[in-house]
């Protein structure tokens, strides 16, 4: 397994965050498509939005922490997609750019990204650290969603 020390979160986290709040949303800049397989797909904006979207959803959902800087992020995020995708409305995913929303992982103990969190009725219940293969990363959402 592949991750990135968050080492370089605490030096950068206050100058990516000014420089993020003049960017567009990453979703839109990649061009994610609103299909329904990706519609449940979102990035979170800050600690507000992942409460609303994430602790108060009836859906379970993947959060995927994650830094623009690091490798296995880049590799497992589309691993990620497609397999989310392909579960419909059972389970949504939520991206956490740890150098966008540096609180939120500091709240969750991410030490190191990829870090992932299953979220089922506001409770963490399930979480990996690293890149994984993608029939690990399957059996990961089947048991938040019970399949």
């Amino acid at each position: 397994m592949f991750s990135c020390s968050i080492r370089r979160l605490a030096s950068y986290s206050s100058k990516r965050v000014l420089e993020s709040s003049s960017t567009t949303c990453s979703t839109c800049a990649r061009g994610v498509s609103t299909s329904p397989a990706v519609r449940a797909l979102f990035n979170v904006q800050d600690e507000e939005d992942f409460t609303d979207r994430v602790l108060k959803s009836s859906t379970p959902v993947v959060v995927d922490f994650h830094a623009q800087w690091c490798g296995p992020c880049k590799l497992l995020g589309p691993r990620l997609e497609t397999i989310i995708g392909g579960k419909g409305d059972k389970v949504h995913l939520a991206k956490v750019d740890i150098d966008d929303v540096s609180d939120l992982a500091l709240d969750y103990g991410v030490s190191a990204v990829p870090s992932v969190l299953a979220v089922k009725d506001g409770k963490v219940v399930d979480k990996f650290v690293g890149l994984q293969e993608e029939s690990r990363i399957e059996a990961f959402v089947n048991r938040l969603i019970g399949e």
